[in-house]
């Protein structure tokens, strides 16, 4: 009886998980094309009431007028007009077949009907009509397609040959397709998707929903959440990837490369900026903590390439802000400001002096939680030794045995880069030197106290 109610819970929360992800969506693209006419709805049950904000979505969706209507809504009967006359004008001069829905429908707050309108009304302006490119541009003018075929035919034509996409749901629930999807239409922003992993899907539909926002105008229909979740549904996403076939890329004066967020005080940190031409000149201003400007340096790598070079003097947050002048056009522009962490250097304590056969612990301070550690011991053999690194409480700690007398070396790699001071020295001896040694010293401070002893 228990798994039976499990089964029922776990398929009602789907059911309620894919709904409130469809509303959240339809409600998105409801106010995205509201804003030119500074209106916007926050509950589609409701708000659709008047016949009012209905017949604004019509207007701007259609650019035409619906004609007089009751602008002062008091009376019911007043809201059942207003209403249809959007619902007659979207059949007889939009033709827009429409099924189940009427004006009472609409009164009486009933959210499946609304949406149902939602969702016609999305076919019809966002995909039906879309103007369509790529060598499939003349079939998908075919007005007897269906929607659902031409974006999926346009999709396929857009994405690299091999990845595999069949449907609008699972397909992109772990940013990849997306990823290759805004890659394809802005080459020149090296999204690096060939690189992600499903086990990290929100961070990277997250960074390919940012991409297309900011460089195709694409909005965020839906969340990044809600995208990888898995009982989202396929009139959310096709309404999501719909602003795609008509997305048109510019490329920005310029934009930063392959920016390291976190980096330590001290050291050199490289900053790489390309800019859209060598005709465009960039500036950057870069700000400590304190709000102090940091000195830097600068080289011109290439006729589009730069690299600007600082060290950060205090740990925490830096700012770097940058704009870019076009010296043919006359163009200038602020470019996207960027963070970085600074952190104080990474640190390794251990004890340097030890004896054959006695394990030695090796704690790594100041690598933050975030660091990809690693711990590589050369012994005076030649033999390489890879220590495990375990994070414990912000820090991380490795053990090994040394065997052999001699010196080792112990090299710390943070995300793969030798860190500043490796490699550190381990000095070795055989087992009962150490404690030979402590006695000796032992012996001679007694007979030295005793010969002082004697002297007074």
């Amino acid at each position: 009886m228990a798994s039976v109610l499990q089964m029922v819970l776990d398929e009602w929360q789907h059911d309620a998980a894919w709904k409130k992800i469809q509303q959240n969506t339809f409600t998105r693209w409801v106010n995205q094309h509201l804003k030119p006419v500074n209106d916007t709805v926050t509950d589609l049950e409701t708000d659709f009431e008047e016949g009012l904000k209905l017949i604004r979505l019509v207007e701007v969706l259609s650019g035409k007028s619906v004609g007089r209507y009751n602008k002062k809504v008091t009376f019911h009967s007043q809201k059942l007009e207003n209403i249809s006359l959007a619902l007659e004008f979207l059949e007889k001069e939009e033709n827009i077949k429409l099924v189940n829905i009427d004006g009472s429908a609409i009164v009486n707050r009933n959210l499946k009907l609304i949406l149902g309108l939602v969702w016609t009304l999305i076919l019809h302006y966002s995909i039906s009509k879309q103007v369509w490119d790529g060598q499939s541009s003349d079939a998908l003018e075919n007005q007897d397609l269906p929607p659902k075929i031409k974006l999926m035919t346009w999709l396929k034509e857009k994405l690299p040959v091999g990845l595999p996409f069949s449907n609008f749901t699972s397909d992109w629930n772990d940013g990849i397709l997306l990823g290759a999807l805004v890659d394809s239409c802005a080459p020149d922003l090296e999204v690096g998707w060939r690189n992600w992993v499903p086990a990290q899907a929100l961070q990277s539909t997250t960074t390919a929903m940012k991409l297309a926002n900011d460089h195709l105008d694409v909005a965020a229909l839906i969340t990044p959440e809600e995208l990888i979740n898995p009982a989202v549904d396929e009139k959310s996403v096709m309404t999501y990837l719909a602003q795609f076939p008509g997305a048109k890329y510019t490329p920005p004066l310029g934009r930063f490369l392959e920016l390291d967020n976190v980096v330590v005080v001290g050291c050199d940190t490289k900053l790489t900026l390309k800019t859209r031409s060598s005709a465009v000149a960039p500036e950057v201003i870069i700000r400590g903590p304190d709000g102090s400007s940091l000195q830097y340096s600068q080289e011109q790598v290439s006729n589009n390439v730069y690299v600007f070079k600082f060290k950060p003097i205090l740990a925490g947050e830096h700012e770097i802000m940058a704009a870019a002048r076009d010296r043919a056009s006359g163009d200038s522009a602020q470019l996207e400001s960027a963070k970085i962490i600074a952190v104080d250097r990474i640190r390794l304590v251990y004890e340097d002096n030890t004896e054959c056969d006695k394990p030695i612990v090796l704690k790594v301070l100041n690598a933050g939680r975030v660091s990809s550690i690693e711990i590589l011991v050369t012994a005076p053999n030649g033999e390489e030794i890879v220590v495990p690194a375990v994070i414990d409480d912000a820090v991380y700690k490795g053990q090994f045995t040394p065997k052999h007398e001699g010196i080792y070396k112990i090299n710390i790699f943070q995300k793969g880069v030798l860190v500043a001071d490796s490699p550190y020295t381990l000095r070795v001896i055989s087992q009962g030197s150490f404690s030979l040694r402590c006695a000796i010293l032992i012996a001679l401070c007694v007979v030295s106290a005793v010969e002082k002893s004697c002297e007074v």
